[in-house]
C-alpha cells in the first residue's frame, strides 16, 4: 500500500531520474497526512458523556412524577366555620349558598353556636340563685329546626355538599365581685368546632349545650353561703334552737367540703368536651388559638378575658385539628414553630396522632370585620362525594388551608409526593422507599368564581423536619406545575409546603410523612 502511494506521488516529469531529497520528504509527508485522514474516518464516533445521560434520565423522572400526581382527582373547594340565622349569623342557608356558589365553593359547613349563655350567680346552684343571659344559638332557635332546614337545603342543591357542626365554649368561670370593678369572665372565647353532626342528639349530648362547666365566682359563692349560714345560726341561737343550729353548722361543713372536693376533682372542661365529641364521632378543631379579640370590656363594665390558648392546642387535650388560618394571625405555623415541634414529637412516637391544619374564618355576615364568605377556604381531596366523604378526608389530613383576599381565588389543582415508581402520597399520607422523592405542586385559578386578578406566581417554602429547605416560585395557572426534588437522608421525615403571607394570600398544607430506606442517616 505504501509503495503504491509513493509511486502515485512521483511526478510524471521525473522520468527515470533520481528524485531529490526534498521531493522524497514531500512525498512522505503527503502519504502520512493521507493515512491520518483515513484513520480518522474509520475511527468510531465517541459515545455521549455519562453526565448528559443522567440529565436526560432526571428530566424523564420529573415528568413521570408530575404525571403521577396530576392524574389524581382535584380537591373540592371547602369552607367551614360559617354562622347563619340559626345562631348569631345574619344570613339564611339560601343566602349563604348563593355567596358560596359565587366563589366556587363546593363544600359548605354550617358550624353554629350550640349554646351561648352568660351565667353568673351563686354556685353550685347558679341556675337558681343567679342570672342567665342567652344569646342566639341552637339552644334558643331550636335544634330540630336547624336539621329540618339543613335537609331542605341539601335537597334543593344536591351538587353542593353541606356539613353541619357547632362552635362551642367548653367552659368558663367568673372571678371577682360585681360592682367592685374586678368582675371578670375568663375563657368564654375559647372555642372548639365539632364538625359532622347529623342528629339533634349529637348536639344535645355536648357538655357545652348543658352549661356543664360554667362557674360563677368561687369567692362570691363562698362568702354568700358563709354569711347566710352564719346569720341563720344567729337567728336559731336567738330562738334557743341550739340543736338545730348545731345540725345546720355540721350540714354546712359537709356541704362545703363536698362541693369544694367536687370542684377540685372535676374533669377539665376542654377534655370533657373533646371526649364527648369523639364518642359522637365528630371532627374537633381548636378555633382561633392565638385570638387577640378575647380581651375586652363589654356592657356594664364587665371584663372579658380569653388569652391565647396555643399551649392547650399543642400540649393539652388532643383535638383532631387546629385553625391554622383565621381572622387573627399567630405564629403557630411558622418554620420551626409549635406545629413543627408537635409533628416532630409525633414522628418520635411522643404523640399518638398527628394534628391537622384547617382554615376557619369565623364568618358571621358578608363584609363583617372585613371578611367575606370564601376568604378562608380549604382544598380537600375526597374519595366519596358526600358529607361522610368530606369528614373522612379531613380526618386523614387530606387538606390544604388558605387565606385569600376578596378579589383572589386560587386553588391547589394538585399536590403530592411521588417516588417516580408509581407511589403517590397526598397531604396527610405516609410514603416510604429508597427515593428520590419529589414534591409536585400545581396552582390554578378557581374558574367558577367571579374574581379579580390573581398573582402570576407565589413564593412558597418547603419545610422538612422544622427547617426551610427550599423556596420555589409556584406559577398560578391551569396546566402549570412544579416538581421539587427532596434531598432527604435515610430515616423518617415530615415535610410540608406553605406559602407565607403575600398580598393577603397565605397557605398551609398538611404534612407528608416520608421514610427514606437506605442512604446516609
Amino acid at each position: 500500500m505504501l509503495v503504491l502511494l509513493l509511486g502515485a506521488a512521483v511526478p510524471a516529469h521525473a522520468g527515470n531520474g533520481k528524485a531529490s531529497r526534498a521531493e522524497v520528504l514531500d512525498r512522505l509527508n503527503a502519504v502520512i497526512e493521507e493515512l491520518e485522514a483515513a484513520d480518522e474516518a474509520l475511527r468510531p464516533k465517541p459515545k455521549p458523556k455519562p453526565k448528559q445521560k443522567v440529565k436526560k434520565v432526571a428530566h424523564t423522572l420529573r415528568e413521570r412524577v408530575r404525571d403521577a400526581v396530576l392524574k389524581l382527582p382535584r380537591p373540592l373547594r371547602t369552607v367551614i366555620d360559617v354562622r347563619s340565622t340559626h345562631s348569631d349569623g345574619k344570613h339564611s342557608f339560601a343566602q349563604l349558598y348563593q355567596m358560596a356558589h359565587a366563589r366556587g365553593v363546593e363544600v359548605l359547613a354550617f358550624t353554629e353556636h350550640d349554646r351561648t349563655a352568660v351565667r353568673y350567680g351563686i354556685d353550685p346552684v347558679a341556675g337558681i340563685l343567679g342570672y342567665t343571659y342567652e344569646r342566639p344559638s341552637l339552644y334558643t332557635t331550636g335544634v330540630e329546626k336547624f336539621f329540618r332546614d339543613l335537609n331542605e337545603i341539601r335537597l334543593a342543591h344536591p351538587r353542593m355538599i353541606f356539613l353541619a357542626g357547632t362552635e362551642s365554649t367548653p367552659g368558663y368561670h367568673w372571678t371577682g365581685i360585681p360592682f367592685r370593678g374586678d368582675f371578670v369572665l375568663h375563657g368564654s372565647d375559647k372555642h372548639i368546632i365539632a364538625l359532622g353532626v347529623e342528629r339533634p342528639r349529637q348536639v344535645e349530648a355536648l357538655p357545652s349545650y348543658r352549661l356543664s362547666h360554667m362557674h360563677s365566682s368561687l369567692k362570691l359563692s363562698v362568702v354568700f353561703w358563709t354569711v347566710s349560714v352564719f346569720l341563720l345560726m344567729l337567728f336559731l341561737l336567738y330562738r334557743r334552737r341550739r340543736a338545730v343550729a348545731l345540725l345546720l353548722f355540721a350540714s354546712f361543713v359537709a356541704f362545703m367540703a363536698t362541693w369544694l372536693m367536687q370542684l377540685r376533682h372535676e374533669k377539665d372542661a376542654d377534655l370533657d368536651f373533646l371526649q364527648t365529641a369523639r364518642k359522637e364521632k365528630l371532627f374537633t378543631i381548636w378555633a382561633h388559638p392565638g385570638t387577640r379579640s378575647g380581651m375586652r370590656t363589654e356592657a356594664l363594665g364587665v371584663k372579658v378575658e380569653t388569652e391565647p390558648y396555643s399551649d392547650k392546642v399543642f400540649d393539652g387535650p388532643h383535638a383532631d385539628a387546629f385553625a391554622a388560618l383565621y381572622g387573627d394571625s399567630d405564629h403557630n405555623c411558622s418554620v420551626g414553630g409549635p406545629w413543627d415541634r408537635y409533628l416532630q414529637k409525633y414522628l418520635r412516637g411522643e404523640k399518638k396522632r398527628p394534628l391537622w391544619a384547617v382554615a376557619a374564618g369565623d364568618f358571621h355576615y358578608q363584609g363583617g370585620f372585613g371578611l367575606y364568605l370564601g376568604d378562608y377556604p380549604m382544598d380537600v381531596w375526597v374519595r366519596e362525594h358526600s358529607p361522610a366523604g368530606v369528614l373522612m378526608a379531613l380526618q386523614e389530613g387530606h387538606a390544604v388551608a388558605w387565606q385569600q383576599t376578596k378579589g383572589a381565588a386560587i386553588r391547589v389543582r394538585a399536590l403530592g409526593v411521588s417516588d417516580g415508581r408509581g407511589k403517590v402520597a397526598l397531604p396527610g399520607d405516609s410514603i416510604q422507599g429508597p427515593g428520590p422523592f419529589f414534591l409536585v405542586v400545581a396552582l390554578a385559578p378557581v374558574a367558577e368564581a367571579e374574581v379579580g386578578r390573581n398573582p402570576e406566581s407565589l413564593v412558597a417554602q418547603v419545610v422538612a423536619d422544622g427547617l426551610a429547605i427550599d423556596a420555589p416560585s409556584l406559577p398560578v395557572g391551569s396546566g402549570k406545575s412544579v416538581a421539587i426534588p427532596l434531598d432527604l437522608k435515610g430515616g423518617d421525615h415530615v415535610v410540608r409546603l406553605r406559602i407565607p403571607e403575600q398580598g393577603g394570600i397565605r397557605m398551609e398544607a398538611n404534612p407528608f410523612f416520608i421514610r427514606v430506606k437506605g442512604g446516609k442517616r
